[in-house]
This record gives structure tokens, sequence and C-alpha cells, in this order.
């Protein structure tokens, strides 16, 4: 066997590797991933609380990357392509700090994101529970909140919009409540 012989018998097997190495990634399922982030984190900031003063807890569901959908009463959906910059937990956290200084965050706010999806009834739904104790842990305030904002438009731009909207007015909501306590 000469070394032209030897040469081609590397080649080929490399060669093939090739083939069926470029076969594989053209054929394989690409999609483009589009990353969302809550319209008013893109505000700037006036003053922040710790995070320690504002910590917001999201459910399982909530956690996932992808947003979430409900197809019907039984079935949900976590999308693949439509995603969150940075994980959700993250964002409601940051939002908390910024929005929620009534009292100066001298006390401590809590916040559990139970539910954060896009309804079958084209509506985005916030839902979950709150617990204040001020400074001095001698008033405990607490209560719950859902928001169920219909969306101005199909789509996932539509759907973030909303829950943007929805949890400015959760913060809102608990705001007004720990704020009209501690002026008694």
């Amino acid at each position: 066997m000469n070394n032209k012989d030897v040469i081609a018998r590397r080649i080929k097997p490399l060669g093939l590797a090739m083939v069926v190495a470029l076969m594989a990634g053209c054929s394989s399922n690409t999609y483009e991933v589009t990353q969302y982030r809550l319209p008013h984190l893109s505000q700037s900031a006036e003053a922040l609380c710790q995070a320690n003063r504002r910590p917001v807890f999201v459910g399982d569901s909530a956690a996932k990357p992808g947003l979430q959908l409900q197809q019907d009463e039984t079935r949900w959906h976590s999308a693949r392509q439509h995603r969150w910059s940075t994980p959700l937990a993250h964002q409601l956290q940051r939002s908390a700090q910024r929005l929620l200084l009534a009292d100066n965050c001298d006390g401590k706010l809590t916040i559990w994101v139970d539910d954060f999806y896009g309804s079958n009834d084209s509506r985005a739904v916030v839902a979950g529970h709150w617990e204040y104790k001020s400074h001095e842990s001698q008033m405990l305030l607490e209560g719950a909140f859902t928001e169920r904002m219909p969306l101005k438009s199909d789509g996932y731009p539509a759907l973030v919009n909303a829950f943007d909207e929805a949890w400015l007015n959760v913060m809102n909501t608990i705001s007004l409540g720990v704020s009209q306590k501690l002026a008694r």
C-alpha cells in the first residue's frame, strides 16, 4: 500500500464524519429565542431598598425561564422561544426594591408570587400574598393580591406589557396598604 492509499483511508472517515455533523446541524430544530424584561425596569430608579428588606419569592411555574401560558383548565405550556431575559424572580425583586419605599425601607416586606401566567382568556394573571413587619416588629400587616389584566393585542409583547401593568397595580395596592397603616 502506498502513501496515497494510507492518506485516502484516513481522510474518508474524517470526511464522512464532517458531512454527518453538517447534516445534523442543518436538520436540527433551531429557533430564535426572544427575551423579555418588564418594561418599567428600563426606567431609572430614584432609590432602592436593600434586597433583604424587600424579598420576593416566586412559585415553581413562575420560576421557569419561558413565559407560562394556560392552554385550558388542565394544560399548561412553558414557552421555549419566549423567555425572560433574567429570571422573573430577579426582575420582581428589583421592582419591589424600587417601588416599595413607603417606610423609607425600615420595615421588611416579603412578597410571594404564586401565579404569573397568560390565561386562556387572554389575560395576564398575577397572584400571591404579602407580609409586612415594621422595623420594631410591633406591626404585622398581610394581604393577598390577584390581578387579571386583559391583553391589548395578541402576542407575547402584549402579554409582557399586561404582566407589567398587573405587577405595577399589585405594587401600588401593597404600597397604599402599608402607607395607610403606617400613617395611623
